[in-house]
């Protein structure tokens, strides 16, 4: 069983009208995603062996790589029943990458490809995470609020404003500048930078705020700023993004695509520009789940999704001697609404097939309660082979609808997630004392508070800045739920993440172990509370999804139904 494992994987359609039946090439303009021509497809139409090829060039500018691509052909505007993976030709770092299939036949008339291009970050650190877009929002508006700013950088005459607490959060160096200076009251933090356009100071300031990209990433300036302030990820993106594309792999790439039959026509389509507008909300989950044939009927959880066992898979079939036959692969989900998710479709691998070849699953819709259980099904046209010994791997990559507004996943800092967190826990220029009743337990930064809740922001712009302030919560409520609460207004989710070794080490210094701290699950009723009280309106739309139970009897209509 694994855990949840979301993927970018971004879809482009490939309309071409009429296709006639002499040999030529065809390609489309670059395509643009987000800002840059990153991707072109295009196809050799040639007897006996057409050749279908996508092409990623430049995409490192934007921190990411391409991981693979699956293509189909679509049937009457539907999802194609098949996709197949392509085969990675040339590249992995995102500057220049080429993936190629060899068509059965040649394309003739109107015919429309699907693509699925799966893409991962340039850097290990650089993933896709799952944040609230409004708190990053919130965070990077707070940064020009002159009653919080007390850092001033000044570049080429231009004063860009920062808060102490964020800059020391996400860099060592800012921390040690910041923690031996001795603060003047009223008069803020000047840090001159010379020779530095201040476009590529924001970029690098956007950076530090909200772990995401501002802008193109091939930029020297940019990369100085990461290695004089240590921001590891930023780095190793800058570097790659300044990677020039090598003659060698322009030869390989030539080479990749010479055939046999001699094309002397070419053609555009389509003729116009066109781009990838990717929808935040449609993440994807990629799960692989083992099933010996002993195990024929049992059901077992692929995935769970925040400590919830959410994806479930099955196999039924006819059992005979070493074999079974007739085999359908069940594949359910459960509790999905509870995260504010809907499965739009579903997709899977099979066993001893030809490489690389994915097919839709059925989608078995429930009349009366779709949204209580989803439950797909695909039948294998082939009999398996199995032994008590040996197990059979099925992949499905399942793509999912968001319906909270502003929970999604993007592609981002890993360290964002858990670098404020982390200061606050190890009290780094902390200047709040948080009391729930009369006992404190944590700190906490003025900016983020404020930043992230209006009801708090009032409660602390009436405290001098000068003065450490206190924020209580009610003794009714429980100790685990307000750090959970105060964890979202930190890092923008309710998952999990590794609290990193520096911050176990701080641990044992303190308490002398090394055991992370226990936390228990939130009291969703009381965490919607809190999120009511203080206006924090994306925790406030989570917690009101996961705090609906199911109505008994239409879970049980739901069961009943699957039955017949």
């Amino acid at each position: 069983m694994a855990n949840s494992d979301a993927q970018m994987i971004v879809p482009y359609r490939w309309i071409l009208n009429v296709v006639d039946e002499e040999p030529k090439t065809i390609a489309s303009k670059m395509i643009l995603f987000r800002g840059e021509r990153v991707f072109r497809v295009g196809l050799k139409n040639c007897a006996p062996s057409p050749i279908l090829l996508f092409l990623a060039a430049d995409l490192n500018r934007l921190g990411m790589r391409v991981e693979e691509v699956m293509y189909g052909v679509e049937d009457a505007d539907t999802c194609p029943a098949k996709m197949t993976q392509m085969y990675h030709q040339i590249g992995v770092d995102g500057t220049l990458q080429l993936f190629t299939v060899t068509l059965a036949e040649k394309v003739v008339g109107h015919c429309t490809f699907m693509f699925r291009i799966c893409i991962k970050g340039t850097a290990p650190e650089f993933a896709y995470r799952l944040s609230d877009r409004l708190g990053k929002d919130q965070l990077w508006a707070a940064k020009e609020n002159p009653n919080f700013a007390d850092v001033e950088f000044i570049v080429k005459g231009q004063k860009l404003l920062a808060n102490k607490s964020i800059l020391a959060a996400r860099s060592p160096v800012f921390a040690a500048e910041f923690t031996k200076e001795q603060p003047v009251k009223d008069v803020p933090h000047q840090i001159p930078i010379d020779a530095m356009e201040p476009s590529t100071v924001e970029q690098f300031l956007h950076f530090i705020y909200t772990g995401e990209l501002m802008s193109s990433l091939a930029n020297e300036q940019l990369l100085m700023l990461a290695e004089k302030y240590r921001l590891t990820t930023l780095i190793g993106l800058c570097q790659v993004a300044l990677k020039k594309i090598e003659t060698k792999r322009m030869v390989d790439f030539m080479k990749r695509l010479n055939t046999e039959v001699e094309i002397s026509s070419s053609q555009v389509s389509p003729e116009k520009d066109t781009e990838i507008f990717f929808d935040r909300t449609t993440p994807t989950f990629r799960c692989a789940l083992r099933f010996a044939g002993s195990e024929n009927g049992l059901s077992k959880c692929m995935m769970k999704y925040q400590k919830e066992e959410m994806f479930f898979a099955y196999i039924t079939g006819r059992s005979s001697e070493n074999r079974i036959g007739k085999i359908v692969i069940h594949f359910t989900c459960a509790k999905h609404r509870s995260f504010g998710l809907k499965v739009e479709d579903v997709y899977c691998s099979q066993p001893y097939t030809s490489y690389g070849h994915w097919f839709k699953m059925e989608s078995k819709k429930l009349q009366n309660n779709a949204e209580l259980l989803q439950r797909f099904t695909f039948k294998l046209e082939e009999d398996i082979r199995y032994s008590h010994d040996c197990t059979n791997q099925y992949n499905f990559d399942i793509k999912t609808v968001s319906t909270i507004g502003n929970y999604y996943y993007e592609m981002m800092d890993d360290a964002w997630l858990k670098d404020f967190w982390v200061a606050a826990t190890n009290e780094k220029l902390t200047d709040v004392d948080i009391f729930v009743g009369t006992v404190k337990v944590m700190e906490a930064h003025r900016v983020i508070l404020s930043a992230r809740s209006p009801v708090l922001s009032i409660l602390l712009n009436k405290v001098s800045n000068a003065t450490k302030s206190i924020v209580t919560f009610g003794a009714e409520f429980d100790v685990d739920t307000v750090k959970h609460f105060l964890r979202f207004l930190y890092t923008g989710s309710l998952e999990e993440f590794d609290i990193g070794v520096v911050t176990l080490f701080l641990q044992f210094l303190y308490t002398g172990s090394l055991e992370p701290s226990a936390s228990k699950d939130p009291d969703y009723k009381q965490l919607l509370e809190l999120a009511t009280m203080y206006e924090v309106e994306t925790l406030k739309n989570f917690c009101q999804v996961v705090n609906v139970p199911p109505d008994v009897e239409d879970l049980t209509s739901s069961l009943l139904e699957l039955l017949m």
